[in-house]
């Protein structure tokens, strides 16, 4: 005799919201029934340890998935605990025991939120059922018991249970499926999901399956049960019993990378957190998932006893390893643990932490044992390892080691280590240049010197570049320096040098006041005089400490307020429009032609390190002034 039971106060609502608005992605149901399963099979497994006689004869454990079309169901089935009738009305009779309240709000956010994770937090990872099926049975039978039981309910106004018959003990969860999942119905889509998100559970699942009469091919084909997933992971077997191609396979199934990966990280750690991790680093850029975009998902997968819980874990890894991918796999977690936990949870934190080393480690190994292969990985993600130099500082000397840089002397790039190197002169300095471009750097008239001298620049023309020079400002204790810095001299000056320098210095005194006045003094602080700046006729620097153009463009670019800056302006004494404008000087201190030629020429200074003029039509029209005079 069946008896009708109502659900407690709002739990038909909590069921509204619960199957029509928590999931996007309501494919999770299949998982969180298998995991149910898994665990009955678990306290089954518990019992025996302590009542030797419990398991009977079956000692067996798999669960069982099966699909009748004719009926429209599908079916879950273990040989797990079972339930008793009280336990059915604890475990499946009521929902949100840790307060109604609370839950119908954590409902209502991540249907406005999109939260796909709250299944489980409370213990309604069954109710997930609802999302695909229009009523579900679950028959039953503890191990205690010698009655088993048939719950039924439609998941709105209540439930129907009663007395029914079921050999040995176990569940068996049937889903009457609604009409628009039908295609629950096809074999290859229920295995495709129990593979994404089931796989590794740690019992066999068996489905169904037509196989041929291999003595007689033209006998009607026979049904038999077939595991469908791996009850061993990869990433939990012993190394030595892997080999290249499976790491390689699996890499490319869990990253959609068509390459093969550049190098992996395969962990098992038992310390005061425990956890296996199987991480890998590409090589290529991935055409399906190009992880240079910070604003793609990424993070490895994460599995908690073996059940998948988050396709793509951030909270695992930085955002400067997005290139990372691979699976994480703990029991030092609950498996119904959300999105929202797991970004303040301590042991999560603890597993990041080391697998950021690890990460760090090995791409310091594969820089030696596979410089070609490394070299293509930091032609596509170098300039992600440099925003951790920014964002991680306490470990920016460690990421320094694994960076490299395009250089004037070299036709590739080359580590900071291989520059020191290779470094000539006596007192070691890493030289560098910044800018938008290798073609702006180069033209740099900064560069004329390096040039000369033969002397190493590293050219940072990466847009995380600014940022990252900011915070490196030396390695292995020897100082990076720009190229513009004003104390900048490659060949030790002789006396005679000093007395030359101090002579022009003198003529040049009154005509260098008079450019800076004819320019403005609110747009440069200063002129001076520079005589290794090769064919130029001279150029701007930023003074020490103050914020470059780059950086003020980008920081007005994310509207931050920018500090004026005023530039430092220097002549190339050697130059010889430089000294015909101080031979028209002496002249004439108030030359029109001497005025228009400054202006003009600060302008081509401004042009020359990729700024922006105040008035383009004003350099145009005066271009075309002077374009005038020559052809007369």
């Amino acid at each position: 005799m069946s008896k009708q039971h109502n659900f407690e106060a709002e739990t038909g609502r909590i069921l509204e919201l619960l199957t029509h608005s928590i999931y996007s992605n309501k494919e999770i149901f299949l998982r969180e029934l298998i995991s149910n399963a898994s665990d009955a099979i678990d306290k089954a497994r518990l019992k025996a340890l302590t009542d030797t006689s419990f398991l009977g004869d079956d000692t067996n454990f798999e669960i069982k998935v099966e699909i009748d079309k004719e009926a429209k169901t599908l079916t879950i089935t273990d040989n797990g605990i079972g339930m008793t009738e009280e336990e059915i009305h604890k475990h499946i009779g009521t929902i949100a025991k840790s307060g109604t309240k609370e839950f119908m709000e954590k409902l209502e956010k991540a249907k406005e939120g999109g939260e796909h994770n709250l299944i489980g937090q409370f213990g309604v990872g069954f109710y997930s059922a609802f999302m695909v099926a229009e009523s579900v049975d679950v028959i039953t039978r503890s191990g205690l018991d010698t009655k088993a039981h048939k719950w039924t309910s439609d998941g709105k106004s209540g439930y129907e249970l009663q007395e029914t018959t079921k050999e040995g003990r176990g569940t068996q969860v049937v889903l009457h499926l609604s009409e628009w999942n039908h295609e629950l119905l096809e074999d290859w889509k229920v295995k495709e999901l129990i593979k994404k998100y089931s796989n590794y559970v740690a019992v066999p699942i068996m489905m169904l399956e037509e196989v041929e009469d291999e003595e007689n091919k033209d006998a009607p084909k026979k049904t038999q049960w077939k595991q469908v997933n791996e009850t061993k992971p990869i990433w939990k077997k012993s190394k030595t019993s892997i080999k290249d191609e499976e790491y390689k396979d699996f890499y490319q199934s869990v990253s959609m990378d068509f390459n093969a990966p550049l190098g992996h990280i395969h962990s098992s750690i038992e310390w005061k957190v425990s956890y296996n991790s199987l991480l890998f680093i590409p090589q290529q850029t991935n055409a399906f998932a190009d992880m240079r975009d910070p604003n793609k998902e990424y993070g490895p997968k994460l599995y908690v006893q073996n059940v998948l819980i988050l396709e793509n874990a951030k909270e695992l890894l930085p955002v400067w390893l997005r290139f990372v991918s691979g699976v994480v796999e703990t029991t030092d977690l609950p498996l119904n643990i959300s999105r929202e936990m797991l970004q303040s949870n301590a042991t999560l934190e603890t597993i990041k932490k080391s697998l950021v080393k690890k990460v760090l480690w090995e791409l310091k190994k594969l820089r030696v044992k596979d410089p070609e292969g490394y070299a293509k990985f930091a032609e596509n993600y170098g300039s992600i390892l440099k925003e951790w130099v920014y964002y991680e500082q306490d470990l920016k000397q460690d990421v320094a080691e694994v960076l490299e840089f395009n250089t004037l002397l070299s036709d590739k790039k080359i580590s900071l280590d291989e520059y020191l190197e290779n470094f000539k002169g006596d007192t070691k300095t890493i030289y560098y240049i910044t800018g938008k471009s290798r073609s702006e750097v180069l033209a740099s008239p900064y560069m004329a010197q390096f040039v000369e001298n033969k002397t190493n620049v590293l050219l940072l023309t990466d847009t995380i570049d600014e940022w990252m020079i900011w915070v490196l400002d030396e390695y292995k204790e020897i100082k990076l320096k720009s190229i513009t810095a004003s104390d900048v001299k490659l060949k030790e000056e002789t006396e005679e040098d000093k007395k030359k320098a101090e002579t022009t210095q003198k003529q040049f005194k009154d005509m260098l006041e008079l450019v800076k006045n004819t320019i403005g003094t609110e747009k440069i602080e200063k002129v001076e005089l520079n005589p290794n700046l090769g064919n130029a006729l001279w150029a701007l620097k930023t003074p020490d400490g103050a914020m470059n153009p780059q950086m003020e463009k980008m920081m007005k670019a994310m509207g931050q307020p920018v500090p004026e800056t005023k530039r430092v302006l220097e002549l190339n004494p050697e130059n010889k429009l430089v000294k015909a404008m101080k031979k028209e000087f002496k002249a004439d201190v108030k030359s029109k032609k001497l005025a228009d030629l400054t202006n003009y020429a600060y302008m081509q200074a401004i042009l020359l390190e990729w700024g922006e003029l105040e008035n383009i039509a004003d350099f145009v029209a005066m271009t075309n002034k002077f374009a005038g005079e020559y052809l007369k």
